[in-house]
């Protein structure tokens, strides 16, 4: 069976020349125009992602609605933001997206998007080796896997969460800068503003701490992040 992307828009020319790119692709398509049609087609169907025009006014509340109901929030979610509305970049990203794009764009990259998020192995490669598994403190990445465990406690991550903690886990002893993190964690091709590798740090961060007793992410002021196990630095905060 071919994976179900539901597009969501008020633009029916934007709507059937992603259709046509999608199912070229090799996947099933449904259209939405509102957020009620957006969740029915979601229900309907084994859907396993949504392509969300960014253009509508609805769009975010949606996101936060979709990510927020245990029926929907494993739908992977990529907003289409024109450029216009690149204001909106961070309520997106607060909303639960998975990833954004602004307009124009060129297909290959949300396409490149996609598939990562669907089980793709579109993420850069590392220029260090990296481990299967790597256990600290409790804390067991295991990336051929692609699971994260604390304590035997399961840890739930989106595929660039998991991509940040498998980064720094392979250095335990280094901060990265965010730029090296948006590299090894990002779809090639992809701009990352600073801001974003902040937001996504931060649901890293909550995510982590969900089950684990303290903060073993380290920010360092004015360069980056790094994993701490020692509990005995000082966190110092941007």
């Amino acid at each position: 069976m071919k994976p179900n992307i539901v597009i969501s828009s008020l633009d029916a020319d934007f709507s059937l020349t992603l259709r046509h790119i999608l199912e070229v692709e090799g996947f099933s398509t449904d259209l939405a125009m509102s957020p009620a049609e957006t969740v029915d087609a979601i229900r309907q169907k084994q859907t396993v992602g949504l392509v969300l025009d960014g253009r509508n006014e609805f769009a975010i509340s949606l996101c936060r609605s979709l990510k927020s109901d245990a029926g929907t929030g494993q739908v992977r979610i990529v907003a289409l933001v024109p450029k216009e509305a690149e204001h909106r970049y961070e309520a997106f990203l607060n909303a639960g997206v998975d990833e954004i794009f602004i307009r124009p764009i060129e297909p290959e990259r949300y396409l490149r998007a996609l598939k990562r998020l669907l089980g793709g192995n579109g993420h850069r490669s590392c220029t260090h080796r990296e481990q299967e598994a790597v256990t600290y403190g409790g804390l067991t990445v295991d990336t051929r896997a692609h699971r994260i465990t604390y304590d035997g406690r399961d840890i739930h991550l989106g595929p660039i969460e998991f991509a940040l903690l498998r980064t720094m886990t392979g250095e335990p002893t280094r901060v990265f800068r965010r730029d090296e993190l948006a590299f090894r964690a990002w779809p090639q091709g992809v701009f990352v503003d600073p801001k974003t590798v902040n937001v996504h740090i931060g649901r890293l961060r909550k995510a982590l701490l969900a089950v684990m007793t303290r903060d073993i992410i380290r920010t360092v002021r004015g360069i980056g992040y790094g994993i701490e196990f020692d509990g005995d630095r000082r966190k110092e905060s941007l």
